[in-house]
């Protein structure tokens, strides 16, 4: 079964670092989408939602940044609850470890989810009619 696969990059939280790697990917093309910064003191975690991920770790690992890809659960929530996705996923036993946040793919609002079992959640939300990224 598909997953969304995200961006993670791990950088120190000084200024012109988040710029940098947003004018990196912008200079080769890449097209961001989402985007969520975890603070943890003198560092921090940019995580992107990008059109080419793979191209995107290549170009950042190339200027020194610490780059890896995430599979994630990507769900869209033009016609659904944050509330109703937590609960159809905690019914099955799919632990939500982290919440990405939101981003946009094809002019659709997604949620995107770290889970402990990407199968099972794609699965069950796939059989509630949920469309799955």
């Amino acid at each position: 079964m598909k997953s969304l696969k995200i961006l993670s990059v791990f950088i120190e939280n000084k200024p012109k670092r988040l710029s940098k790697i947003i004018e990196e990917l912008s200079k080769e093309g890449i097209s961001i989408s989402g985007l969520a910064i975890a603070d943890a003191g003198d560092f921090g975690i940019v995580r992107l939602i990008l059109d080419d991920v793979k191209k995107g770790a290549s170009i950042l690992s190339k200027q020194e940044m610490i780059a890896n890809i995430q599979d994630v659960v990507g769900v869209n929530l033009n016609k659904t609850t944050i509330s109703e996705i937590a609960k159809i996923l905690g019914e099955n036993n799919v632990n939500i470890e982290d919440a990405i946040g939101f981003g946009f793919i094809d002019n659709e609002k997604i949620l995107v989810l770290k889970v402990d079992n990407i199968e099972l959640a794609n699965k069950v939300l796939s059989k509630k009619g949920f469309k799955i990224y």
